[in-house]
């Protein structure tokens, strides 16, 4: 695995590249920055998976743990929130792959919707506006 390729992919699954603190603080990436980005405290979760001699937290027997819980309230750092996901998708895929479709899901989960329900991929089509209409009402 090269480390050009990891440089954009936090050992906890994040694709630094859509997080807010590349914009705000020009944050090079969680691992360039040693898991200290600007002025804030060192990532905890970097730590932990660091020092375990781990890359990404999915190769940890504790994988998922606590420390990849989403936050509602943690808005602004939406890239939080896909963590387990992005984490799955390196496991399943490898990085290399998932590097090649990151840029796509990161869009779909920014500005995607279902247009239908349940287990329907996301994507960016308009909803029919008729898709909620109850099955009596023809």
């Amino acid at each position: 695995m090269s480390e050009d390729l990891k440089e954009w992919h936090a050992p906890c699954g994040i694709y630094c590249k859509r997080c807010p603190g590349v914009k705000f603080y020009n944050c090079k990436g969680c691992r360039e920055q040693k898991g200290q980005i600007y002025k804030l405290p060192l990532c905890k979760t970097y730590e932990c998976v660091t020092s375990k001699g781990y890359e990404f937290c999915y190769e940890c027997e504790d994988f998922p743990c606590e420390m990849l819980q989403p936050i509602v309230n943690f808005e602004i750092f939406a890239p939080h929130n896909s963590k387990v996901y992005n984490s799955i998708m390196i496991q399943k895929l490898g990085l290399e792959e998932w590097d090649k479709i990151c840029e796509e899901k990161t869009t779909l989960y920014y500005q995607g919707k279902k247009v239908q329900y349940g287990g329907d991929p996301l994507t960016l089509e308009k909803k029919d506006p008729k898709m909620y209409k109850k099955k009596n009402d023809k």
